[in-house]
């Protein structure tokens, strides 16, 4: 679960790479660890809790080494199928609550699944300090020659973007800072049972019942199959998503 650190606030690549290697930069003040939050395909659908669990002790036992814990899912493949990322930060993040550990330590995000201001406001409300959206970066790398735009100029605009729809949803809060928020999981949940909520989104409010880990786990295998599936209709499609 620990992943290489040469294999991996709204953190930008070249972010990315000092924090991983932020013990060189602060005379081992400061060390961070990588972990990977995927698990080998051929587990299937079952594999996830196991994954999550084996992940969450993890975390817990390198608080004492670690002052921040990146939770990336970069390793994701035909082969490895990625944890949903606002599971696994809200997993690590209530399991080191329970454990009395949370305040040693940051958690960031680097995940390819983080897009939308939405989804930038949930990871933040369940714990994450800091997102690193990945593939977002290498998307917008890849069009940037299309877009008559450099680059590092894509990749700026679009951090300005997320930045001020981030808060402009805390204002709408009467929240002002990013610390205030960060954790603070103002959300209702719709369609999740009260276990599933209680043991990975503790302290949410779920009113109507629903789905539980079994089903979010089929649900993440077979989007996973279908990525990286040789049916052509699919190769090339985006999923609606909702």
């Amino acid at each position: 679960m620990v992943a290489k650190p040469g294999q991996v606030h709204l953190g930008r690549g070249q972010d990315l790479a000092k924090l991983v290697n932020i013990d060189k930069l602060t005379g081992g003040r400061f060390r961070a660890l990588v972990l990977d939050v995927t698990y080998p395909a051929k587990h299937g659908a079952a594999g996830m809790e196991k994954a999550l669990a084996k992940l969450r002790d993890t975390a817990e036992k390198a608080v004492g080494k670690y002052n921040v814990l990146i939770l990336s899912d970069r390793a994701v493949s035909r082969d490895r199928v990625a944890i949903p990322t606002l599971l696994v930060c809200s997993g690590v993040h209530h399991h080191l609550v329970r454990c009395g550990l949370r305040t040693s330590t940051g958690i960031v995000v680097d995940t390819g699944s983080a897009r939308e201001v939405h989804h930038f406001a949930l990871l933040a409300g369940y714990g994450a300090e800091a997102v690193c959206p990945w593939l977002v970066f290498e998307t917008l790398a890849d069009m940037a020659p299309t877009l008559n735009v450099e680059a590092k100029e894509a990749k700026k605009r679009f951090v300005k973007a997320i930045n001020k729809g981030l808060l402009k949803v805390m204002s709408k809060m009467g929240i002002s800072t990013y610390q205030s928020y960060c954790g603070a999981q103002i959300f209702e949940a719709i369609g999740l049972n009260s276990a599933f909520v209680d043991e990975y989104f503790t302290g949410t409010a779920s009113n109507v019942q629903g789905i539980g880990l079994a089903e979010v786990a089929e649900e993440r295998i077979r989007a996973h199959r279908e990525a990286f599936g040789p049916a052509p209709v699919l190769a090339n499609a985006l999923e609606a998503g909702g």
